[in-house]
This record gives structure tokens, C-alpha cells and sequence, in this order.
């Protein structure tokens, strides 16, 4: 099923009630051309039926697909809940498909090396282990913090072939690594791909991240069409970059079901606190204070500190079609001791935001209801925090 949408066919997503559009592409000049090139390729690409076959036997060889719902079962009373668990792909998080998607993209446009970004390192690990199984060259820019403090996703990335490359600053400073790869992008863009970790940047890139997710929504879809006859009550997700999240609600919003956005309380995020901006790109919600300057980031989540709302998600914020909710570091932090100590299941401190917030949401709802919450990552490279916070 393609996620293509027509409304953002130039690459502006409209808030309705005229509100600021976002999206667009603020770049270079001499980028144009190379992003109307990715932009005719990717619409080739989803059209070439060839194309889907090809990246469907991946997703289920390398990635992993499908992956199941497990019941979590934590509270004695309101909705059930059901968790998504991304976490059992081959690179152990939710960035495997769209990594794969891009990869394969840039294969078929004649690449031999791809580029990427990356925070907590899960989109690092996906990355470099897609590009090689299709034989391609990867760069992963990293901050030089999380080298040290994940230093495992690090080393899983150079044992796929990748080089790595360190960016000076704090463990959480995602958007300077994100800079970082674009500059080594724009100095080769003739013969280098940039794959974006989740649907932000210029046009076409989040269409393109957005599509290449579509399979966590569906599946949850069809799973539960299958088990109750029904949507959920509501589907859940944390801010990881916007991928994950997209991927889940966009296989809902024609339904009832209540989507839900978990944002870090502590400082609030681009959707509590963002004005409009422009960055890396885009213009979307973006953190920022009065002088225009990009707010401390908290090495607490390191997935979830990125300055900006995906464009495409910003709208169906502004449109209400999706609520972001604060949720604190405490209940994230029960709910990641639970996990651990009542389901058996280390997941990542982002997913526990998801989870802690799905709880809340299923507390008010009927035992026959279902409330989804993706676990976009598993724990292992949160060791050190489970055992210093939990």
C-alpha cells in the first residue's frame, strides 16, 4: 500500500484552517536538482511493482517482518495493552524498514556509498547493516558522547563495514550530527546518498521516510482486524525522530482511534513548545527561544531530543488528528523497570515514554478496549541508564 500523498505532492503539508504550511525545501540551490532527481526516483520507485516485490522479500529476510503484538499486562484495570515490538527486527529497532527502503532506493539510482546520521545508534545499526547486504559504502556521523556512552551500537556499526565518524559535543546533540552528514552530503552529492533517520529535511525526504514505515501500521491493522474486528481505542508512540510514530498512525487516521504522541515533560518538546521555523530544510515547529537559538539538549532519551517536528506530523498536530502528550522521566522510567522486572522485556528508554503513556491512556478506557504502543527499540543500549534510574 503506498503512503504517497497527493496533498503533499510539492512538498507542503497544510495545517488546515489557514495555518502555516509545513515542509517545503530550504537548501542550497545546488541541491535542488539533486532532490527533483530523488523526488522523480522514489515516485518510479513505488510505481515499479519490481521495486516493491524486491523491498517485501528483504523486509521479511533481513529485517525481519512481521513482527507481533504482545500483550502487556501491568495493571489490573482499564483497556488491554498491546505492544509492538519493533524491537525483535534484525537490528534490534523500527529503523530497519526505512533504512532499507532508502538504501535499496539509492542502489537503484546508480549509488555506491550512502551517508546518514544518527543519536541513540539505532538508526546507525539499521543503516550500515543494509547497506551491507545490497553492497554499499556507508558514513554514519554520531555525536562523539554517544560513542562513549553506547559505545556497543557504535561497534555494531564499524562490524558492518561502516565508517563512523565522531562529531565533538554532547551525548544528545543529534541535530549537529545531522549537520554534520548533510555538509559530507552536499560536498558529494554526484556520487553519495543521504538516507534521513526519520520523515524531516527537504522534500521529498519525509514522503520518503513515511512510505518506507508504512509496515509497523499496517501490520498492527491486520493483526487486530484479525483478533477483535476492530481498530484500537488509541495507538501510541514516542517521538524517535517521527518515523515510528508516522509509520503506526498513518494506517489510522481514517479510523476512530485516539494517536498519540509521548514528548519528554521535563523542557517539553517541538510540539509542546515549538514555533514555526525553518531547520535542516524544513519549515515545521522548531525549539527554539526568543533569539532564534536551539534549546540545551537532555541526554536523558537521546532519541527523543531532536529540535523539530517532522513536517507531515506537525500538521496533523496543528489539525488535532494527533495529540502530543508530555510524559514525565519518572512514569517513563516505572514503566521501563516493569517492563523489565514484569514482562521480561528490556525495552528502550524511548518506548517506555510510549508505554508509560499508553497506560495512562488505557486506565480510562473499558477492559474491552485495546490501546497499541510501539516499543521502537529494545534496551540494550540503555543498559547503563536502566541500572542508574531504575
Amino acid at each position: 500500500m503506498g503512503i504517497v500523498s497527493d496533498a503533499a505532492a510539492d512538498g507542503w503539508y497544510s495545517a488546515g484552517d489557514g495555518d502555516v504550511a509545513f515542509g517545503g525545501q530550504f537548501v542550497a540551490p545546488a541541491l535542488l536538482p539533486v532532490l527533483d532527481r530523488l523526488d522523480a526516483a522514489f515516485r518510479a520507485a513505488v510505481a515499479d511493482r519490481g521495486f516493491a516485490a524486491e523491498l517485501a522479500r528483504l523486509l521479511a529476510d533481513h529485517v525481519g517482518r512481521p513482527t507481533p503484538l504482545t500483550t502487556a499486562r501491568l495493571d489490573a484495570d482499564g483497556a488491554t495493552v498491546l505492544l509492538k515490538r519493533e524491537d525483535l527486527t534484525s537490528s534490534g529497532g523500527s529503523f530497519g524498514d526505512s533504512a532499507l527502503g532508502q538504501c535499496l532506493l539509492a542502489r537503484r539510482m546508480g549509488f555506491e556509498a550512502v551517508v546518514a546520521d544518527t543519536g541513540s545508534g539505532d538508526n546507525g545499526v539499521a543503516i550500515a547493516a543494509a547497506a551491507a547486504r545490497l553492497g554499499l559504502a556507508a558514513t554514519i556521523y554520531i555525536p562523539d558522547g554517544a560513542t562513549r556512552r553506547q559505545a556497543l551500537m557504535a561497534d555494531r556499526m564499524r562490524a558492518s563495514g561502516a565508517t563512523v565518524v565522531a562529531i565533538p559535543g554532547d551525548a544528545s546533540l543529534l541535530h549537529q550530527a545531522m549537520s554534520g552528514a548533510i555538509q559530507h552530503w552536499m560536498g558529494q552529492a554526484d556520487r553519495c546518498f543521504y538516507i534521513a533517520g526519520g520523515p524531516i529535511g527537504p522534500h521529498p525526504y519525509p514522503a520518503i521516510v513515511r512510505h518506507f514505515h508504512h509496515a509497523i501500521g499496517e501490520e498492527v491493522r491486520r493483526h487486530l482486524a484479525e483478533r477483535c474486528g476492530r481498530p484500537p481505542a488509541a495507538a501510541v508512540a514516542s517521538f524517535d525522530g517521527g518515523g515510528t510514530a508516522m509509520g503506526l498512525f498513518a494506517a489510522f487516521l481514517d479510523t476512530p482511534a485516539r494517536l498519540i504522541l509521548a514528548e519528554p515533560g521535563e523542557g517539553g518538546g517541538a510540539f509542546a513548545n515549538g514555533r514555526p521555523g525553518v531547520l535542516h530544510g524544513a519549515h515545521t515547529l522548531v525549539s527554539q527561544d526568543a533569539d532564534g537559538q536551539l534549546p540545551e539538549a537532555r541526554p536523558f532519551a537521546p532519541g527523543m531530543v531532536y529540535p523539530a517536528a517532522p513536517p507531515e506530523l506537525a500538521a496533523w498536530v496543528r489539525q488535532g488528528r494527533v495529540t502530543a502528550v508530555a510524559v514525565d522521566e519518572s512514569a517513563a522510567v516505572r514503566s521501563l523497570r516493569d517492563a523489565a522486572t514484569r514482562l521480561g522485556l528490556l525495552i528502550s528508554i524511548e518506548a517506555a515514554f510510549a508505554l508509560a503513556q499508553a497506560r495512562r491512556t488505557a486506565a480510562l478506557l473499558p477492559p474491552d478496549a485495546t490501546v497499541v504502543a510501539v516499543v521502537n527499540a529494545g534496551g540494550a543500549k540503555d543498559l547503563a541508564l536502566f541500572e542508574e534510574r531504575a
